[in-house]
């Protein structure tokens, strides 16, 4: 197995260094979950700040009728 670190491969064995990458991708994959569910949630708030924006316009229209 390469190493581009040749000081770790030094101090830790080839187990302990496959465990470490391994650890390594699932924290990359646990990131990646976390930030698609973040944009995911980016997209529900903006679809509701539409919503609340059609409907502050509603209100201003009746507000509007209701004042004339």
């Amino acid at each position: 197995m390469g190493c581009r670190l040749p000081g770790i491969a030094k101090v830790l064995s080839e187990r302990q260094m496959d465990e470490a990458l391994d650890r390594a991708e699932q924290a990359l994959q646990r990131i990646e979950r976390a930030l698609a569910a973040r944009q995911s949630g980016s997209d529900r708030d903006e679809e509701l700040r539409a919503k609340v924006r059609e409907v502050v316009e509603e209100l201003d229209v009746l507000i509007r009728e209701a004042a004339a």
